[in-house]
């Protein structure tokens, strides 16, 4: 098919318009665009009838666009919101439905009475945005209230949560993940588990998308044919009992896609007409997009439709040239599995660089290897879940073989996500001019008049220039990226820093773990981002709130070299650090004000403490390295424990621009002057801290001061660990996880 049907157009022709109503926000759905042209097939689209069609439909979306609610309305800053948890509270991140405004929203919060669909009252905060573009609201407290948690419209979500327990009871551990794959609830997920999954690029694997409604209804048409029913109507029983699997689950924007186009091609076979795809993915946008104009702008959802024409636009041309280069030896259906994955997986890489900066390399083949297995274990959790009420013993035979799949997924995302190699940051300047010469390239290579040779010529001409230009615009705009990552460790320091060439030094280890070296929060972040060496340990001072896990590292990683303020301490802990680096053969190094490294061009000076300072203070919080870390036009201060004092006295030359500051002494009121403050001029300070800790940090008087300072705040003990994502230019992103 050489051209877009009407219906397509007109999807399209609405977008635009809801696109035109949030014009300051267009950008975000800049890649959506590009994909779209990327994508759309070659040629001019069919046009709608009549000269004035499209623009009533793009009259039409604007309109929708601006009656709709701006996403920003439904974070209503607030410090207290009243509606029902969509999900039983685990802990962590619960989906909450606002009362009369109807949004929802991502609340955290501890284990409390509340069950999912009960009403309540929570009071707290609301935090900064996470990688989806969305803020959230941590709370402190939650109070249960009478009324309306009963009513008949609250009934699936307590019914969807009656199930997730009962996988959880089922599958121990692994719960949580089969409760992702297959009920769209991600609550209880390891950090970890999600991290590795992003990783290497399978993220996507773990939300309910297009492919997991597909095998469901696969599955059913299956049950269904073998009651030797014909195939128009098992079709249309298939699409009816897609769309009741969906309601269960809530109603995701990419399994409402998918319900859609199912039922389409459904009807379209009863009524024995050719199904067009393209036709049945733009009535799926259409519908979609008129019902709530909002989820245009949702990463999930252009997402999903990308991968979606990507599978349709670049499934057969990708399927033909496996045939092609392979013959005979690649079966059609393995053909045929590995051109959709390919495909949806490179139709969705513009949105995920623009929306999350990051892009994995690994990708392509990531997916294709874990694809089998979530497809054996998506119908097989299914059917178990199902058998469990009348065969409790042959549900537990199907879930043991579900969990050794679902083991063998999670063991080899791990083990891959370890690599430091698998994933790149890039920038939305990347991003734009990628986009433009996409664009630029695939207008030219398929315009009317250029055919044939030449238009292979063009295209061939294209791939190279991308190809070589593609690592110079990313050195450009800051492929080498500084990952400051401020780790939640409790009432302590550990910060983890990557340099641009995935090289790793560590500030502080926090406090001690168990006895299990490998199971120490530290050693665990590490492992999962990749970190297999570091190039210095560096223990600001010999507190055990920053040197207690240092053994647990030096036991489980390579270390270059161990560095700290070369003063002695008679304290037990430190003493059996200094035993346990000289029998591995780690140098130990001590540094004081003046000294200074570099890696990868990421300058590291110390700034205390100095020569002079007394015997007495050697194990005080005066001997504290402060240290100045550098990378182009982006600064951050690491100030250990020291004192106000020692603050001023370090930040004397200082005259402004710090990107970063990490707040001293975990906010303690001895820290953290405002004279420093005020030469620094951080736009954001961290604070890590424990939660609830005895010592009443962070002092309410530095929060005072920070707020003065006009300076961004973030806490570990309410943020969870803080990543900042630091560019030469001095830009820089934050993300934080829970």
């Amino acid at each position: 098919m050489r051209s877009l049907p009407p219906v397509t157009n007109a999807a399209l022709a609405f977008a635009a318009g809801v696109a035109l109503s949030r014009f300051g926000a267009l950008v975000t759905v800049a890649p959506l665009l590009v994909a779209l042209l990327l994508l759309a097939p070659i040629g001019a689209s069919r046009s709608l009838r009549g000269p004035w069609t499209p623009w009533m439909f793009v009259a039409a979306g604007l309109i929708g666009g601006l009656s709709s609610p701006a996403a920003d309305d439904c974070s209503l800053r607030g410090k207290t919101l009243t509606g029902h948890f969509l999900a039983t509270p685990r802990g962590g991140a619960v989906p909450f439905r606002v009362e009369h405004s109807g949004c929802d929203i991502r609340v955290v919060t501890r284990s409390t009475d509340a069950l999912a669909g009960q009403r309540a009252r929570v009071e707290g905060a609301w935090r900064p945005a996470r990688g989806d573009g969305q803020p959230w609201f941590l709370a402190t407290s939650a109070q249960l209230l009478p009324g309306r948690g009963r009513e008949w419209r609250w009934f699936p979500v307590r019914w969807r949560a009656a199930l997730v327990e009962r996988l959880h009871r089922r599958y121990g551990d692994r719960g949580a993940l089969v409760s992702a794959l297959i009920l769209a609830r991600k609550e209880g997920l390891a950090p970890e588990l999600r991290e590795a999954f992003a990783r290497t690029g399978i993220a996507h694997l773990l939300a309910i998308s297009g492919f997991h409604v597909g095998v469901v209804s696969g599955l059913i048409l299956a049950l269904v044919r073998s009651l030797r029913i014909t195939r128009r109507r098992a079709s249309l029983v298939a699409a009816i009992a897609t769309w009741l699997y969906v309601a269960l689950i809530g109603f995701p924007d990419a399994a409402c896609r998918a319900a859609l186009i199912i039922a389409l091609l459904s009807l379209s076979r009863a009524r024995a007409r050719p199904p067009a795809r393209w036709g049945a993915l733009g009535a799926a946008l259409l519908v979609l997009l008129v019902l709530d104009p909002r989820r245009l702008w949702s990463p999930g959802f252009q997402l999903s439709f990308c991968g979606a024409a990507g599978l349709v636009a670049w499934g057969s041309p990708i399927r033909q040239a496996l045939r092609r280069i392979a013959g005979p030896t690649v079966p059609e259906g393995l053909a045929t599995g590995l051109a959709a994955g390919a495909a949806a997986t490179l139709a969705t890489i513009p949105v995920v660089a623009w929306h999350f900066e990051r892009v994995s390399l690994v990708g392509i083949p990531a997916t294709l290897a874990a694809t089998p297995f979530v497809a054996l274990a998506v119908p097989g959790a299914l059917v178990s879940l199902v058998l469990e009420f009348p065969l409790p013993v042959l549900a537990g035979f199907l879930a043991g073989g579900v969990d050794a799949l679902l083991a063998c997924l999670e063991i080899g995302t791990e083990w891959l996500a370890q690599r430091s190699w698998v994933s790149v940051w890039t920038t939305q300047t990347a991003v734009r001019v990628a986009a433009v010469g996409l664009s630029l390239g695939a207008l030219a290579t398929r315009a009317p008049r250029v055919r044939g040779r030449v238009r292979r010529m063009s295209g061939l001409i294209w791939v190279v220039t991308a190809l070589v230009a593609w690592p110079t615009l990313l050195s450009m705009t800051g492929r080498g990226t500084l990952e400051m990552i401020i780790l939640d460790v409790g009432q302590g320091d550990a910060i983890a820093i990557r340099t641009p060439h995935a090289r790793w030094v560590l500030v502080d280890a926090g406090p001690a773990g168990g006895s299990d070296p490998g199971a120490h929060p530290v050693v665990r972040a590490l492992r999962s981002r990749g970190a297999r060496r570091l190039e210095a340990l560096v223990l600001t001072h010999p507190d055990l709130d920053h040197i207690g896990g240092a053994r647990d590292v030096l036991s489980s990683i390579a270390v270059g070299a161990v560095i700290d303020p070369g003063r002695p301490s008679p304290k037990r802990s430190y003493v059996e650090l200094l035993e346990l680096a000289r029998a591995r053969g780690v140098p130990w190094r001590g540094w004081q004000a003046g000294s200074s490294w570099q890696v990868d061009g990421v300058s590291f000076e110390v700034l205390a403490p100095t020569v002079r300072l007394s015997d007495g203070d050697t194990e005080s919080n005066a001997s504290s390295l402060v240290i100045h870390v550098r990378y182009g036009a982006f600064d951050a201060l690491l100030t250990g424990d020291a004192p106000a004092d020692v603050e001023v006295e370090v930040s004397g030359s200082m005259s402004g621009g710090f990107e970063l500051l990490k707040v001293g002494h975990h906010g303690s009121d001895t820290s953290t002057d405002s004279l420093m403050l005020a030469r620094l001029a951080p736009q954001l300070s961290v604070v890590s801290v424990g939660r609830r800790n005895r010592y009443g940090h962070p002092s309410a008087r530095v929060l005072g001061r920070l707020r003065a300072a006009g300076t961004s705040i973030l806490r570990t003990d309410l943020d969870g660990t803080v990543t900042v994502v630091a560019r030469a230019d001095g830009t820089f992103r934050v993300g934080v996880e829970r």
